[in-house]
């Protein structure tokens, strides 16, 4: 009896431990963090390269598009986190949304290889507490026709 106890116990304080630990999360989850140090470079977009980057929870499997209006999907982000250069708003999402981000995808699509995975992330699949992040820059580059 007093085993079982114990346990029960025990199980109750992992549980509530646990619990603590997810609320934290959640709400660092809602937030980016801003990376200096880091290159990426953009060979579609005439050698683009950005030093710095947001990583920020999106949902997996988020589709990339050529552009912030067109459809053609050229990319898919795989993970849960990923990283973003910045921003543009472009053609409506659902619940509303305008503002896409720019990044590269963890695959290609077929028919996407000339654009390496880069794309367009509508803002309704990353999960933060404002969109734009603060910080974040806007695309400097045309981003309605990569060339």
């Amino acid at each position: 009896m007093a085993a079982a106890l114990v346990v029960l116990v025990m199980g109750g304080i992992l549980v509530w431990r646990l619990g603590d630990h997810f609320g934290a999360d959640a709400e660092s989850v809602k937030s980016c963090t801003e990376r200096g140090g880091v290159k990426h470079t953009d060979a579609g977009h005439d050698g683009y390269a950005w030093t710095r980057d947001f990583v920020c929870a999106n949902r997996p499997e988020t589709p990339l598009y050529l552009t912030v209006d067109g459809t053609e999907r050229i990319g898919t982000l795989e993970t849960r986190r990923s990283w973003f250069v910045c921003w543009e708003l472009g053609r409506v999402q659902g619940g509303e949304a305008t503002v896409w981000y720019y990044t590269q995808g963890d695959r290609t699509e077929p028919g996407g290889e000339r654009w390496e995975g880069w794309g367009f992330a509508g803002a309704e699949h990353v999960d933060v507490s404002a969109h734009p992040p603060p910080n974040m820059p806007r695309c400097r580059f045309d981003s309605a026709s990569p060339e």
